[in-house]
């Protein structure tokens, strides 16, 4: 059996979306304060400097 989750962000995007199980008790109390469902994160989004200096 596969684990059922969710990504949310966090409210007004401030911080790192968080992955989450997809339960009632778990999604509720979050949104309530702010977070909202969103798209996961792809793994290609970050950006990288290889030469610095």
């Amino acid at each position: 059996m596969t684990k059922e989750t969710v990504w949310l962000a966090p409210p007004f995007g401030q911080g790192e979306p968080r992955e989450v199980e997809a339960k009632p008790e778990v999604i509720v109390p979050l949104m309530n304060t702010g977070w909202s469902q969103c798209a996961p994160p792809s793994a290609g989004a970050e950006e990288v400097t290889e030469h610095v200096g």
